[in-house]
């Protein structure tokens, strides 16, 4: 314990938290550069996400359009649609573009994959530290820079090779935040609203933090309006920055379809109506609460309309319409997209922590809180519980929930160890140390603890072979085989389109819905109805890894199914069956 009063009790008046910031962020990204040098090495990045991501990064480094984001080696001849914004491979390709000249495309590719993300995490490391120095104190914010660096739920999002958008809508959810507690609110507003229009391009699951960051600027308006301010400038940056963002990557402008999962025509036109109605109202500042609260929800109301009126099917939300068949087969296993409550326990204990703890030093902080800091407080505990709560019907924003969670955690922590500063009690000082500990890295302990419960080690193994097989490195002896179409599972088909010139029917991406349809037929279906469908899609083989999730599911499903069959040894007449390759991938060739 000797260091921490060296870190608290005299601290160093010259070091200030971005040159500690600097100094911590390369400690730990040394760290993950060592523990992740064979993925960097691969170049295949954590999941099939980063793998497709990457395909999509070299076609357009190759020559394909900026604002066409078809996969044309998924779906046959048409191509698979996507739904992803290159905004974040900007960053990407800019190192790629600058280094390839000096050390080759593959290295570059390694540099810009490590260095990226690591940035997001300096970044967003930085920006919780910033906000929880406003909430408390210096130190405070170097406790939350810390515990920012060694949090699980936020590393695992920012790993050198982790190129998908996940960390960045982590680094503009800091950056909103941190806007909230800078005292200039013209260039508050201004930034608050690029982030958030960034953050909603990048992926619209940003939308219902989104309405969180406008509810509480706009309640703050309604009581106080002063507050009109930092509304106006946020409304007006946020609408700008969307109109430009959309209109710089959409090809067909306002004409573009309209789709339920990004920004499109109707998300603009919603947007617009709440501007039109808002800017004025602020300007004007009615007197009256109750105007102000009939206007804001006038806005909100209107907006709602509009985006309702123009897309209709959006009511059901992303994944409303989705074929039956890939919703029961897809949809309902892609376990991050789902609540907690289909989530397992070591998942939720482990990222889950870090929140309730921040809930808990909420109420103890509040209690002795005054003035502004209670309000500051009452401000981060809204969006941190707001967070907590999203995070349990949609399990993947948990990393949000925990970046808001740490400001909060690191005043306690602080605030405990003035009290261990103070008491001359020995069980006293050991249980403040002994909070502070549990506090600093309560994911791991509680992850910990729930795996000597419930560890399945015979799962463990089965799981760990599975991926092992589709590894990246694994999935490159395939290009043994002349140039193919490959049916094969959804989260391997990604490792395929980038280790190999082959091509699959579809991956886990839902735009693709007509061929995922048909490639879950096809496994589930029985072999002659099977055969009917390869035969449409061109299909020439047939690739898994056995032990995959995925086909468990066709198995129980259809023991008479194509793959059923398969599985037992029990081969159709138009399949051969081929030599395995890489680590265990199982063949078979279509017979013409």
């Amino acid at each position: 314990m000797r260091l921490l009063p060296h870190l608290f009790g005299r601290f160093p008046s010259r070091l200030h938290l971005p040159a500690l910031s600097l100094g911590l962020w390369l400690a730990i990204s040394a760290i993950l550069v060592i523990s992740s040098s064979s993925v960097i090495a691969a170049r295949s990045g954590w999941d099939p996400d980063d793998q497709l991501r990457m395909v999509q990064l070299r076609d357009f480094l190759n020559g394909q359009s900026w604002f066409d984001i078809t996969q044309y080696r998924m779906n046959g001849d048409s191509g698979a649609p996507m739904h992803w914004s290159r905004l974040v491979e900007l960053p990407l390709v800019l190192i790629i573009l600058l280094l390839s000249p000096i050390i080759g495309q593959p290295a570059a590719e390694m540099a810009a994959g490590t260095l990226i993300p690591l940035l997001g995490l300096g970044l967003t490391a930085y920006m919780i530290g910033r906000i929880a120095a406003a909430l408390a104190s210096k130190e405070a914010g170097v406790v939350a820079l810390l515990i920012t660096l060694i949090s699980p739920a936020v590393l695992m999002q920012f790993r050198p090779m982790r190129i998908d958008h996940h960390g960045w809508q982590i680094v503009m959810a800091a950056l909103a935040l941190w806007t909230i507690f800078w005292p200039n609110k013209k260039q508050g507003g201004i930034v608050l609203g690029l982030a958030m229009a960034i953050w909603l391009h990048i992926s619209l699951e940003g939308a219902p933090m989104t309405a969180a960051f406008f509810v509480l600027l706009g309640w703050r308006w309604i009581f106080e309006k002063a507050h009109g301010q930092r509304l106006i400038w946020t409304i007006t940056s946020f609408a700008l920055a969307s109109f430009a963002l959309f209109m710089g990557t959409q090809a067909s402008g306002l004409f573009a379809p309209v789709y339920c999962d990004t920004i499109s025509p109707p998300h603009i036109a919603a947007i617009a109506i709440a501007a039109a109605i808002m800017l004025p109202a602020i300007v004007i500042a009615p007197k009256g609460w109750p105007i102000r609260i009939a206007i804001a929800a006038l806005a909100a109301i209107a907006a709602l309309g509009t985006l309702l009126a123009l897309a209709p099917s959006c009511s059901a939300g992303a994944f409303g319409n989705l074929d039956p068949l890939v919703r029961d087969y897809w949809y309902i296993h892609v376990h991050e997209g789902l609540p907690i409550w289909h989530q397992g326990m070591q998942a939720i204990a482990a990222l889950f922590a870090a929140p309730l703890c921040g809930l808990i030093a909420l109420i103890l902080l509040l209690r002795g809180a005054t003035g502004k800091n209670r309000s500051d407080l009452r401000i981060a505990g809204f969006f941190m519980i707001y967070a907590l709560l999203l995070s349990i019907f949609i399990f993947r924003t948990i990393s949000v929930a925990v970046a808001f969670a740490i400001p909060v955690i690191a005043a306690l922590i602080v605030a405990l160890f003035q009290h261990y500063r103070r008491s001359r009690s020995p069980l006293q000082r050991v249980s403040l140390v002994t909070g502070m500990l549990l506090l600093l890295i309560p994911g791991a302990i509680a992850g910990q603890l729930i795996q000597r419960v419930v560890a399945r080690p015979a799962l463990a193994q089965a799981s760990t072979a599975s991926e092992k097989c589709q590894a990246a490195s694994s999935v490159a002896a395939l290009n043994a085989l002349p140039k193919s179409r490959f049916l094969a599972p959804f989260d391997m088909g990604p490792a395929i389109l980038l280790t190999t010139p082959h091509a699959v029917l579809a991956s886990s991406h839902h735009r693709n819905e007509k061929a995922m349809r048909d490639h879950i037929a096809i496994f589930l279906f029985a072999p002659d109805k099977a055969r009917a469908i390869i035969t449409k899609h061109k299909i020439t083989h047939i690739a898994v890894c056995k032990g995959e999730a995925e086909l468990s599911n066709y198995t129980q499903r259809n023991p008479n199914g194509l793959w059923s069959r398969l599985d037992k040894g029990k081969v159709p007449a138009w399949l051969q069956p081929m030599k395995p390759l890489g680590k265990n991938i199982q063949l078979w060739r279509v017979k013409i």
